[in-house]
């Protein structure tokens, strides 16, 4: 008999059912006040913006789905921000596989708000050199912008 508490790893594109899932605001008391609702209004947005981290958590729900516990053991990804999500607003999360990973797209208002690609390599991926890691100086911040993550879990 199967083991029903692990992924299909043969599953295709066609199964990834979209995922929707209500946003949730989780830095509203957060030191960066873009989150807050009235700064958020002031600088024209619709409420506070929930967290690019909550959003690349919705992101990361379709990359498991294909391929489970493997792609948190050793999966990459990376993703880019274009418009916000609301806190109480539906985020639905689409993907479509093709020979390199998944093509990721998160909407919400019927607007793209970030795409994403993920893939499981057949290795782990190297971690950056510890200087790539480091910052000399500060960066200015942008409220969007893109990230590119290397899944790794510790050994236990």
């Amino acid at each position: 008999m199967p083991d029903t508490n692990m992924p299909d790893t043969n599953m295709t594109a066609a199964a990834l059912a979209p995922y929707r899932v209500s946003a949730y605001n989780t830095a509203h008391e957060s030191e960066n006040k873009i989150h807050d609702d009235a700064t958020a209004r002031r600088f024209g947005f619709g409420g506070g913006l929930v967290p690019g981290v909550d959003v690349y958590g919705y992101i990361t729900h379709m990359p498991v789905a294909r391929w489970g516990r493997a792609w948190l053991e050793r999966g990459t990804a990376e993703c880019r921000f274009f418009k916000p999500v609301y806190d109480g607003e539906i985020a639905t999360v689409t993907a479509g596989e093709d020979a390199g990973g998944l093509e990721i797209i998160v909407e919400s208002r019927g607007e793209r708000c970030a795409t994403g690609r993920a893939a499981l390599p057949a290795t782990p991926a190297a971690a950056p050199a510890s200087s790539a890691r480091r910052r000399t100086k500060p960066r200015s911040r942008s409220v969007f912008g893109s990230a590119s993550i290397p899944i790794r879990s510790p050994r236990t």
